[in-house]
């Protein structure tokens, strides 16, 4: 754990929190001051269930410290009193674990009829993945024996949980596709699972773990205690989805000669695997051949996130919709060798780090035309400018759709290409908007700047007599009537001549370390592309400043552009 104004993850608590909320029957005791309370606010305004997250806080403060008085025994009794679930989980945050008390002790004293599992990651070394997937694969461990297998083809699903990325929508989509081939679903933990679903895991053919930092470990080590193949790969994208299903298929393959099954799965026909069973499973291929994609492939992308959708949103990007990936990262530091090997066929820049500021400084260089990100690049985007979508957490109470919006599958696949699609679109509208106006339709930065241009001239002169502002070396500028005709585009509007147009900022001019913008040189500096934009107006700047323009007018920037060719 850091002291930090923004993290890509939640502390350890948090992540245990997360499977005991995505569980029936478990419920997570938190030894804890008053400070570290969020984790139920979190859960209830994000996840919007129905029921109140299964978390209690066990409050720990001064006066009952010096008085030698510890409530945790007490809460685990209420606990049980109240909720009757079939686990207790005790966990530290990051203020509590500093004092380094017995918290088994703690748990023997509450003596209560349920059992009681202390699960204490240290915060300072473990962050909220690796502490729910520990907690998961502690649970794969202790609750699960080998058990002869299901009598007809089945998998098990671990890793989707509570407040994790479209994760419910995932679920469903896998469960399509599982349902497609012809196979059960034997268990799917933690999400919905109760604590006697673990003891069921053994007896599936296969276990599908699709997310790299939530059940993966849970997946290898029930591989390797109860000889359940791991199928691991994460289908996101057409290509990924196919190899998945094949690999899916592999496995249980595998597992029936191994135990001398009966098999006769084979892959269904691609049209089995949409929503209608008769046309392709998505659209994206076909998609990628019609006039609006064309102008994609001059695209730059930049892609950052956790290590599953990271890595496969690069190769989709990359491989399926022929976009330029200039950059990719993740803020998995455990997977950074791993992540760099995977992107390495896409991308040369690569970046893995916890610091948000590393990343906006990365995207403010690489000015990329479309970001795929996190929420935190959602706000680094918009800062210059830059469309942006979220593709992984951590995230906003907006992806937390109630609708399905997978990212896992075929399913996946389209909606993941109708949200770039449409984010990218609607940057290039933006750009149109700011190029060619709005046409009328009164864009939100239309009305504004009507509204202060009204309230600064409640009386505007009238269009064939406009009012000249001339600004001279002195402090004071004058104002004078000039005549009806308009000034010339090539007559030279500076301060050494003096006219101005109608609206002109008045500056003073006096050796200017930066140089103000007319009204006209604004705009025409919005005509230029978002992504090359920053670099012309510094080139127009230090022009001024080198020639000694205290004011930047239209004229000043084409005599830039002419001299820069």
């Amino acid at each position: 754990m850091r002291m930090s104004y923004w993290e890509y993850q939640g502390t350890a608590h948090t992540g245990v929190a997360r499977i005991a909320c995505s569980m029936e029957g478990v419920h997570a005791v938190m030894y804890s001051p008053v400070g570290d309370t969020y984790i139920n606010s979190m859960f209830s305004m994000m996840e919007r269930e129905q029921r109140f997250p299964p978390v209690t806080t066990s409050v720990l403060n001064g006066q009952t410290m010096g008085m030698g008085i510890n409530k945790l025994p007490d809460t685990i009794r209420q606990v049980q009193e109240d909720h009757n679930p079939d686990l207790i989980v005790v966990c530290c945050t990051c203020s509590s674990i500093l004092l380094q008390e017995d918290l088994g002790a703690l748990g023997r004293a509450a003596n209560v009829p349920t059992e009681v599992l202390v699960y204490a990651p240290n915060p300072y070394r473990v962050q909220e993945d690796e502490a729910g997937d520990g907690l998961l694969s502690l649970l794969v461990s202790r609750y699960t024996q080998p058990l002869p297998p299901t009598a007809r083809p089945s998998v098990n699903i671990i890793g989707p949980t509570s407040l994790g990325f479209h994760n419910r929508q995932d679920l469903v989509s896998l469960k399509r596709m599982v349902e497609t081939m012809g196979l059960d679903v034997n268990v799917v933990v933690p999400l919905g699972a109760r604590l006697a679903d673990f003891k069921k895991l053994p007896q599936a053919w296969a276990t599908i773990a699709p997310y790299r930092e939530m059940g993966y470990d849970a997946a290898k080590l029930l591989e390797e205690k109860c000889g359940v193949p791991a199928v691991t790969s994460t289908p996101i994208g057409v290509m990924a989805t196919r190899e998945w299903v094949k690999e899916l298929l592999g496995a249980l393959s595998k597992f029936a000669t191994a135990h001398n099954l009966d098999y006769n799965v084979r892959e269904p026909a691609l049209a089995a695997f949409s929503l209608d069973q008769t046309s392709a499973p998505s659209g994206v291929p076909w998609f990628n051949y019609t006039a609006d994609m064309q102008s994609f492939s001059s695209k730059r992308v930049f892609v950052f996130g956790d290590f599953s959708h990271a890595t496969t949103l690069t190769r989709m990007m990359a491989s399926e919709v022929d976009v330029q990936i200039v950059g990719a990262g993740t803020y998995n530091l455990k997977l950074a060798d791993e992540f760099k090997a995977y992107v390495a066929p896409y991308t040369t820049k690569t970046i893995v780090t916890l610091e948000f500021e590393e990343v906006q400084k990365l995207i403010q260089e690489l000015q990329p035309d479309v970001v795929l990100g996190t929420q935190m690049e959602r706000h680094t985007s918009a800062a210059f400018d830059i469309p942006c979508t979220t593709i992984s957490n951590p995230i906003h109470i907006e992806d937390f759709p109630l609708g399905y919006q997978p990212f896992l599958g075929y399913d996946g696949s389209n909606y993941i290409m109708d949200r770039v699609y449409a984010t990218a679109k609607l940057g290039l509208e933006k750009h149109l908007i700011e190029m060619f106006g709005d046409a009328g339709l009164g864009t939100k930065e239309a009305e504004q700047e009507g509204t202060q241009r009204r309230a600064a001239n409640p009386h505007p002169a009238m269009p064939d007599a406009p009012d000249i502002i001339v600004v001279k070396p002195t402090a004071t500028p004058e104002l004078v009537t000039a005549g009806r005709a308009e000034p010339k585009p090539s007559e030279r509007m500076n301060v050494e001549a003096g006219a101005m147009p109608q609206r002109a900022t008045i500056a003073t001019v006096a050796a200017p370390t930066s140089a103000a913008w007319t009204d006209e040189a604004q705009k025409a500096l919005k005509q230029i592309p978002f992504f090359v934009r920053p670099k012309v107006q510094k080139r127009v700047e230090d022009y001024a400043r080198e020639h000694g323009f205290a004011l930047i007018t239209l004229d000043l920037v084409y005599e830039v552009k002419e001299k820069a060719g």
